[in-house]
Formats: C-alpha cells, sequence, structure tokens
C-alpha cells in the first residue's frame, strides 16, 4: 500500500499486507470501496480485507471463500 502526496505525486510505501495464500493472482475492490477480494491460485482461496475509508489500510476479516484455483475477481452487477 501506499500513499500519494498531492503535490509532488510521490509515491510512499505505508503498508505492506500478505494475501494470506500461495500465488496470488488477482485483486478487486468491491463497488463501494470498503473491501478488497485477493485471489489465491495456489491455495484455493479468496481472502478477503477490509478497507479502511480514512486511510485506505487493508485489514484482514477473517473471512476466506475457498474455490478451486482462483485467478480472478469481478463484480458485476446484479439484476
Amino acid at each position: 500500500m501506499f500513499s500519494i502526496d498531492i503535490r509532488s505525486g510521490k509515491l510512499s510505501p505505508i503498508q505492506d499486507v500478505p494475501t494470506e495464500g500461495k500465488t496470488p493472482r488477482n485483486f478487486a475492490i468491491v463497488p463501494s470501496g470498503s473491501y478488497l477480494f485477493a485471489a489465491n491460485q495456489d491455495s484455493d482461496t479468496i481472502v478477503i480485507f477490509r478497507i479502511d475509508p480514512s486511510n485506505g489500510r487493508l485489514a484482514a476479516t477473517g473471512q476466506v471463500l475457498h474455490v478451486g484455483s482462483p485467478v480472478s475477481v469481478t463484480f458485476v452487477p446484479a439484476d
């Protein structure tokens, strides 16, 4: 995770978050911006992280979806 200096555009590291799985392949942020889903291909998991709205930092929720070899996460509108 990085912060952005709004004057210079410079990035500064603020957080390093493991995906809690093997071979992370993709991640997606839910449309509301409140959660990040990380797909771990070789551990057959998608791990859910909460995004702090005040600073953008991630926190593990403890929620893990068990799926076969996830390589991509996409959110689509429900009709």
